[in-house]
């Protein structure tokens, strides 16, 4: 049991330094090329794992072509927003925006996958829900002296939790059992790296490979993200989902404690009670 909490636990760290890294990528290099070359390294780093580690339950069929295509349209719309997001808000206003997307993943399940919420769940995504209003209120509204444009990273950070609650179901329930869960995340930053390249091109949006001294940040934000991944699936042959997913979900707090004390981020005290409300109930929803 304790290992699985353990790696539970480096999952919450690793999201949580892969949000940091993202606010720094996104800062250096602007939020598409960051997105897509963080992107391609997670792709090929979980190809590399779902070769070596992954176990495959069903059949590529043409259904799962399709769930493949949405998952990684949707993912694309997830990490466009939220390298925005992060690169124009402060990290304790953007992470607990984007951290609702678990509140879009279980609509998503319920009206599409016809899933059922417990009691719980419920209540964990009102919270949410309450948190949300008072960042999004409070983010409206921003204190003296405070930059008004770095507050427009709270559309980028709804587009990013609509992206999220899409694809997480999706690849979790419909892609994974049949191309391994390693291999979900390689397949859908596939489609996401295949879709940007066009659409780049069409509204002339530089891809092109950042600067030699950023691509260590470049690349350790995308392997962030894919340990992540990786520990969340091992904690599973440890410890019960019931004990997993709920401290695995902790990296958006841990985000938003290291931008209080670390950046020094004092946002609006209603953006503060709506941060700490937001992160409470994604752990709850997700118990």
């Amino acid at each position: 049991m304790w290992i699985g909490v353990v790696l539970a636990l480096i999952t919450s760290m690793s999201w949580a330094l892969g949000n940091v890294f993202i606010q720094k990528s996104g800062k250096a290099v602007g939020a598409p090329r960051a997105m897509l070359w963080a992107m391609l390294a997670g792709g090929v780093l979980s190809g590399v794992l779902s070769a070596l580690l992954d176990t495959r339950a069903g059949a590529i069929d043409t259904a799962v072509v399709g769930w493949i295509a949405l998952a990684g349209a949707s993912g694309l719309v997830a990490y466009l927003g939220l390298f925005r997001a992060f690169e124009r808000a402060p990290l304790s206003i953007a992470v607990p925006l984007v951290s609702s997307w678990s509140v879009v993943a279980g609509l998503f399940a319920l009206l599409v996958l016809h899933e059922r919420p417990t009691g719980t769940q419920l209540v964990g995504g009102l919270v949410v829900v309450l948190g949300v209003v008072l960042v999004s209120v409070a983010g409206a509204k921003p204190q003296a002296g405070q930059d008004r444009a770095g507050w427009h990273g709270l559309w980028p950070s709804f587009a990013a939790a609509i992206g999220f609650g899409i694809m997480v179901p999706v690849m979790t329930a419909r892609v994974a059992p049949a191309v391994g869960a390693f291999g979900a995340t390689s397949v859908v930053y596939a489609v996401g790296v295949a879709l940007a390249l066009p659409l780049g091109a069409v509204l002339r949006v530089p891809l092109r490979p950042p600067p030699r001294g950023l691509w260590a940040v470049v690349l350790v934000t995308g392997c962030f993200e894919t340990v992540g991944f990786v520990c969340i699936a091992f904690a599973h042959r440890f410890a019960p989902t019931a004990v997993v997913t709920p401290v695995s979900s902790l990296a958006a707090a841990f985000t938003v404690l290291y931008a209080w004390v670390v950046l020094r981020e004092r946002p609006h005290p209603m953006a503060t009670a709506g941060a700490v409300l937001a992160s409470v109930g994604i752990v709850v929803l997700s118990s």
